[in-house]
């Protein structure tokens, strides 16, 4: 079973979106999609192996089910870094 971290840029990712949806639908939505996105993240603790290929070099990116965010990770042993939370029509990679 793998320990899963968030870099700073995830949390900030994280702390943006629920601002947008506490500001747009309230704060019963926002807390909804908050435990959506933690839960999605740490579900990663068992296998973290079962998220496709990065469009990153050495990344994997989990998309979270019924919501338009992909969790970009980094595998190292037993180990998962949350790298950051982007939203589907983002351009990913940035140039």
């Amino acid at each position: 079973m793998a320990d899963v971290f968030s870099t700073e840029g995830a949390e900030q990712d994280l702390e943006d979106i629920l601002a947008h949806y506490l500001a747009e639908a309230g704060i019963e939505v926002a807390q909804s999609i908050y435990l959506r996105i933690r839960a999605a993240a740490q579900s990663l603790k068992d296998f973290p192996e079962r998220t496709r290929i990065g469009r990153v070099a050495g990344t994997r990116e989990l998309v979270i089910a019924r919501l338009p965010y992909i969790v970009v990770i980094q595998v190292d042993g037993d180990r998962v870094l949350v790298l950051n939370l982007i939203h589907t029509a983002r351009k990913y990679p940035p140039d």
